[in-house]
């Protein structure tokens, strides 16, 4: 199996951590919820009690009202007596029938005199059941009784030898006090309407606001727009937390700038590592190295050694960034080590392995490519630890890939690599290049591909190889459009 920094990348990038939920409500929304729900609450508790309490005092005023309007029909009817059953009826019809159309429907009267009993003709005349009713009403505390599977409430005056009952339906009190319920309702909403906006506008100027404002701040800050203050606020809370915040930003902002002064002096040094001079004898060497951020996990130097062929190291270190960049500060001091100790590619590239297995993470590898070229015999070898096939393109339009021969580097301590030989004829060219060519994506997330790289390769022929990685550039770049690096190319081709 053949272990890449592009598959462990891809693996890597498939370990996402669980997304917090984002809650549903914001703290504003909550907070006017809960001051709404609330002022609504106690508006509705209050109109049920007021509702109980109004109730409860009507019930007692009608059955006030209904004794004293039987003591005042008790008078009358003593006093039209003498005109015997039909006078007295014909004042109760006549009573009934204005309370009727004045009062409240429902109203009932009943003159029980020894033996008989008169009722209202526009009531059905008398009734027994009624009058049990009614009788047996007054002597419960509250006066009322049931007729009809209806609830009534009953007032009674008592004279000489005559009971006068009057009742009401307690429904028809249940309606009148309904009916003023809703106009009260309608007035006590037009009121909480008035209370409620009020108050919103108070929570928006001296609650949501605020907060807003902070929220905005803290997410740029988040975005790494550091620096940015926040007005104060009068309340002593969001005072001490805007304080907070704009502190928080300027210790950040200064962070930042030290952070930045660093990292271009790192990226200063890395580039200070890169060999200054591309001129070797026997080809024409030309060179693209683009970082991902301000330090890079790319790396290629030259050495030349005693005998006169030259070697051409070339490396992507897992990742990007500082860590990336130290690992392959590291590679550059193991590669000359290695050329000054020894002349043959094996034990060059095993000592460098030896040394960045040793000194490293275990987590940490590197692909590598080694060549090694010797100008008087015009050949060529090639070390290929785990990268990207190289692409040689022979002068009469013929491709050859030198593929991987063994295990990354910092794998084990004891790794081999065969070593290929090619002898090479004027007009040969050769491509190395890390997987950020290949690994680029365009707004569709396809890749790039191989395929397209030895395109680049074989369209690019007439050019130098200056103007064909420049050129590859421009490709790579229209290819990933506006989306982002996301990591280090580089690419190197040499024409012998």
């Amino acid at each position: 199996m053949n272990i890449t920094p592009s598959s462990v990348k891809n693996l890597l990038r498939q370990v996402t951590p669980l997304a917090a939920v984002e809650p549903r409500w914001s703290i504003s929304v909550r907070l006017l919820l809960a001051m709404n729900g609330i002022c609504l609450g106690l508006l509705l508790l209050f109109v049920a009690l007021d509702y109980r309490q109004e109730m409860k005092r009507t019930l007692s005023n009608t059955r006030v009202a209904l004794e004293e309007e039987s003591a005042i029909l008790l008078k009358a009817v003593e006093a039209i007596q003498h005109h015997g059953t039909e006078g007295v009826q014909e004042f109760v019809d006549q009573t009934c029938r204005r309370m009727e159309d004045t009062h409240a429907r429902g109203h009932h009267i009943i003159v029980e005199s020894g033996d008989s009993v008169i009722q209202a003709n526009i009531q059905g005349g008398a009734n027994e059941e009624l009058l049990a009713v009614m009788t047996g009403a007054v002597r419960t505390p509250e006066h009322a009784g049931y007729y009809e599977g209806q609830k009534l409430i009953v007032g009674m005056a008592s004279g000489r030898n005559l009971d006068v009952y009057v009742s009401e339906f307690i429904s028809d009190i249940h309606e009148a006090l309904i009916r003023e319920g809703f106009r009260r309702l309608g007035g006590s909403l037009l009121l909480g309407i008035i209370a409620g906006i009020i108050v919103n506008v108070v929570l928006l100027r001296i609650v949501v606001r605020p907060l807003a404002e902070l929220s905005v701040a803290v997410n740029e800050i988040g975005n790494g727009n550091y620096g940015g203050q926040v007005n104060d606020f009068r309340s002593r809370e969001l005072y001490s937390l805007a304080r907070a915040v704009n502190h928080m930003s300027v210790a950040l902002a200064e962070k930042e700038d030290r952070r930045r002064i660093q990292l271009d002096k790192a990226r200063r040094i890395q580039r200070n590592l890169l060999p200054e001079h591309s001129d070797i004898s026997g080809a024409i060497f030309a060179a693209l190295y683009v970082p991902a951020e301000e330090v890079a996990g790319d790396f290629y130097d030259i050495f030349c050694l005693a005998d006169g062929s030259w070697i051409v190291f070339l490396a992507d270190v897992t990742g990007h960034g500082i860590p990336a960049a130290m690992n392959a500060t590291l590679l550059k001091t193991h590669f000359e080590d290695a050329c000054e100790r020894f002349d043959n590619l094996s034990d060059i590239a095993r000592h460098i392995n030896r040394r960045f297995t040793t000194l490293t993470l275990p987590e940490d590898f590197a692909t590598a490519i080694l060549i090694r070229f010797k100008p008087q015999s015009r050949i060529l070898q090639v070390i290929n630890a785990g990268h990207d096939a190289v692409l040689l393109r022979r002068r009469d339009g013929q491709n050859r890939e030198f593929k991987s021969s063994g295990l990354l580097l910092g794998i084990t301590e004891d790794s081999e690599w065969s070593v290929e030989e090619y002898t090479t004829s004027p007009g040969d060219r050769m491509l190395l290049y890390t997987d950020g060519v290949t690994e680029t994506f365009d707004c569709h997330k396809a890749l790039f591909g191989r395929h397209r790289v030895a395109l680049q390769l074989n369209s690019t022929w007439d050019k130098s190889p200056s103007d064909a990685l420049k050129a590859m550039a421009n490709e790579v770049n229209s290819y990933r459009g506006d989306g982002p690096q996301c990591d280090d190319i580089t690419a190197i081709m040499i024409e012998f």
